[in-house]
């Protein structure tokens, strides 16, 4: 390879075409992190000359361009290997100051500019060769929309936002909108030395704003190269770098790129939800990397971690010794359940099979649910037997306060269970859990779930938003052909029928036994499932700590859920009737949480 320092003026004054490849990722450079200190590195060199200060070269990084044959006397083109995101940058700034200087009746400036941003060549094909850099597929119609609206007002006119608008939400045209108006700012905020600064930024372009240009020769390794080399402030995600591989393997293999990136890889660059970012804290990741962590994990029925997650899959399908579209066929039809495990049909036993899982925070089980979706799809009937189990196991374990530790490596035994079940996935899931009374991996009994039901203090042993769903799962048990069935549209607080603060309305009988233990039972029967409803959040409040006779009445005045409307059966409350209303409850639990006996 050959490495050269080279002014930003010196590459782009070149007729010449620098192309994304198709398998590169697309433009992520945001404001906060690279717009504006490229703007800052920039300004300060214009600034030095302004003051006639010694300048020195400033250096933005690199590049590195691969060259790609052409008939002879077409356009000279290279593809951008690495440094993309800043060489997009730099063309959308170089834009904006060329707009500025149309906008402000400086034609010759605005010329000089032009020939930075546009090839002239008489043998071009195509109306895009006109553009110096070429960005990958999902990009490209929105790099055209800035170079061709030539001013900020036509580019919020065509995207349809209000004429102050500092973004349209696309990062190409917002880059665009924020080097316009960084520029303008810099220009108005002095206007006696217009044309000065004109100069100056000109100058800097032309010759201290220098990019290292690493030109590849035949022997040398693109694919190590994109691997090693990260875009400034932007380090590559293990999907772009499983992107790279793939598609490249797949060209190899004879596939033409095109077809190969728009049929299997287009729909990751295009739909936002695959690069949102997900999870708290360190653990927060974009949902694509987290996809393929997943996928990868069931594939080889072990747990993948992330750091290691593109070495991983290289090695995986050089075992398998499979072809590349073979891998991204199957990569599609996994990734599109993926999805749909986000963004289920609504009103169906998968929807609220889902929606208590993430309640419950076990989304370790989304390979397992993955693999099982993709095997089954034509099953649906099993699949929510699957699923039902699968809900059974985990409410009846978190009610009875079992360890969730380990989860990860059950679903994934569990997936290859099911893999060795000769296509009997109902059977071979509740075979697998009925196999162990080993704590990691053992359902709950009736017995057992009973007793956790009826005496463990669960308000102050689960998160509130899993008691809230325990309780709506009861309302839903409840609905019958003949009834109405509501739909819980908004938050509903947890109430205690015994409040909290229960002395003053709400007196221990006195038998002359042990005050001290019946007062310890009772904080303890107080926060059971017996003494639990849901209210609303105007309701909860009215009816807190009042005497039982004044809150029944409230509650099923104003009350829409059958849950509650069964309070009308208990003319007073204290221990007893709790106790009493947690079995009626556990009776529902069982029917809705069932497990088969031994």
């Amino acid at each position: 390879m050959k490495a050269n320092p080279l002014s930003i003026g010196s590459i782009f004054s070149q007729v010449l075409r620098l192309v994304v490849p198709l398998f590169q990722r697309p433009y992520v450079w945001n404001k906060e992190e690279h717009w504006a200190p490229l703007w800052h590195d920039i300004r300060n060199v214009a600034e030095r000359l302004l003051a006639s200060q010694p300048a020195k070269p400033h250096f933005l990084g690199a590049i590195v361009l691969e060259e790609v044959s052409i008939p002879t006397a077409h356009l000279e083109t290279r593809q951008l290997i690495d440094g993309q995101q800043r060489l997009t940058s730099i063309q959308l700034f170089l834009e904006a100051v060329c707009d500025f200087c149309a906008a402000t009746g400086n034609d010759e400036y605005h010329k000089a500019l032009l020939a930075l941003t546009r090839n002239s060549h008489p043998l071009s094909k195509e109306s895009d060769q006109v553009y110096k850099v070429w960005p990958t597929s999902v990009d490209q119609e929105d790099f055209r929309l800035v170079m061709e609206c030539r001013s900020p007002a036509e580019l919020r006119k065509v995207f349809g936002v209000a004429d102050d608008s500092e973004e349209v939400g696309h990062r190409i045209a917002d880059a665009y909108l924020f080097f316009f108006k960084v520029v303008t700012e810099w220009f108005v905020g002095a206007p006696d030395t217009f044309t000065p600064r004109l100069d100056a930024l000109l100058a800097a372009v032309h010759k201290y704003l220098r990019i290292v240009v690493i030109d590849l020769d035949r022997e040398d390794d693109p694919q190590l190269i994109f691997e090693t080399l990260n875009a400034r402030g932007t380090p590559l995600l293990p999907s772009d770098l499983i992107k790279n591989f793939l598609l490249r393997k797949a060209v190899l293999e004879g596939e033409k790129p095109d077809s190969v990136y728009k049929k299997f890889w287009q729909s990751f660059d295009k739909d936002k939800f695959w690069r949102k970012q997900v999870g708290r804290g360190h653990a927060k990741r974009h949902r694509i990397d987290i996809f393929f962590q997943y996928y990868l994990s069931v594939q080889k029925g072990e747990d993948v971690a992330v750091g290691h997650l593109y070495s991983e899959f290289q090695e995986y399908v050089r075992q398998q010794q499979v072809t590349a579209k073979e891998t991204l066929t199957s990569v599609q039809r996994y990734a599109q359940v993926f999805k749909g495990l986000d963004d289920p049909a609504p009103d169906t036993r998968e929807a609220l099979f889902l929606q208590r899982l993430r309640t419950m925070e076990h989304l370790t089980a989304y390979p397992f649910l993955m693999d099982l979706f993709v095997r089954f799809a034509e099953r649906p009937n099993e699949v929510r037997q699957v699923l039902a189990d699968v809900e059974s196991f985990l409410v009846r374990r978190m009610v009875c306060n079992l360890n969730s530790r380990g989860y990860n490596r059950l679903f994934l035994d569990l997936a290859k269970a099911v893999v060795k079940g000769e296509g009997k996935p109902a059977e071979s899931v509740r075979s697998y859990f009925m196999s162990s009374d080993a704590e990691s991996i053992r359902w709950p009994s009736d017995d057992e779930f009973r007793t956790a039901w009826l005496e463990t203090p669960v308000y102050k042993m689960l998160r509130k938003q899993r008691v809230r769903m325990i309780l709506e799962a009861l309302e839903i048990q409840l609905y019958n052909p003949k009834t109405e069935k509501i739909e819980i549209k908004e938050r509903l607080q947890i109430e205690h029928l015994m409040p909290r603060k229960w002395k003053q309305h709400w007196p221990l009988a006195d038998d002359g036994g042990d005050k001290d233990g019946a007062e310890a039972k009772r904080g303890q029967l107080l926060h059971t499932f017996g003494n639990l409803t849901l209210l609303t959040k105007s309701l909860n409040p009215a009816v807190s700590n009042g005497p039982w006779a004044k809150k029944q009445e409230q509650i099923l005045r104003h009350t829409a859920l059958r849950l509650n409307s069964k309070l009308q059966d208990f003319p007073e409350w204290g221990d007893s009737q709790i106790a009493k209303r947690g079995e009626v409850l556990f009776g529902l639990a069982k029917k809705l949480w069932p497990r088969p006996a031994n």
